[in-house]
């Protein structure tokens, strides 16, 4: 059982890591002037993206940091 648990632990932490890891991808082939934000004109490969970004934008200054790109990409419904 303690195996089992150990096992399950580690799955588990590896999944976040490359889940983290592929948001981070993400964000950096988006971020074509690498300023550490993406802003509309970066987005317009993206108009599924494009289209939401007033949602995910949350303190509304007009492009999107890394951590509202993540908080959109897991918690998207």
């Amino acid at each position: 059982m303690r195996i089992f648990w150990l096992a399950s632990c580690t799955l588990i932490t590896i999944s976040f890591n490359s889940l983290a890891l592929d948001v981070k991808q993400r964000f950096d082939h988006l971020d074509k002037d690498k300023n550490g934000f993406l802003s509309v004109q970066e987005l317009s490969s993206q108009p599924h993206l494009q289209k939401r970004m007033a949602q995910w934008d949350t303190d509304k200054d007009q492009q999107i940091s890394l951590l509202e790109f993540k908080h959109y990409l897991t918690n998207k419904s």
